[in-house]
């Protein structure tokens, strides 16, 4: 077991430095534009990630979705406590990312105002 959480930390490891190169890379071809446009998409991802709250959103042609999620929440207070607490989890790491993606456009849009302009 103990293989398997080192192994989900080093992909997860690798997948922020794959991040962070590609971050690099585009700060590099088009300067501080591609912080302001990388920020907008951490912020649009972190948002939509926010919302969805951990259900699918169905679109208008598949209502009983909707219906069969609604039948799947738990029913015992316990059960509740548990979902609150990984919400409360989630949330956490995502207000992270949030700051992080407004950090970004805030550099972004000063830098490309202050330097490039």
């Amino acid at each position: 077991m103990r293989v398997w959480i080192i192994l989900a930390n080093a992909v997860a490891i690798l997948f922020c430095l794959a991040v962070c190169a590609a971050f690099v890379w585009l700060i590099g071809r088009v300067g501080f534009l591609g912080a302001l446009v990388f920020g907008l998409a951490v912020l649009l991802i972190t948002y939509e990630v926010q919302l969805e709250g951990g259900s699918a959103i169905g679109s208008s042609d598949t209502p009983e979705l909707y219906a069969a999620q609604r039948q799947e929440q738990p029913r015992t207070p316990e059960e509740r406590a548990s979902q609150d607490a990984e919400r409360a989890e989630r949330l956490d790491a995502l207000t992270i990312a949030k700051h992080v993606g407004a950090a970004l456009v805030t550099v972004g849009a000063l830098g490309f105002f202050f330097v490039q302009l």
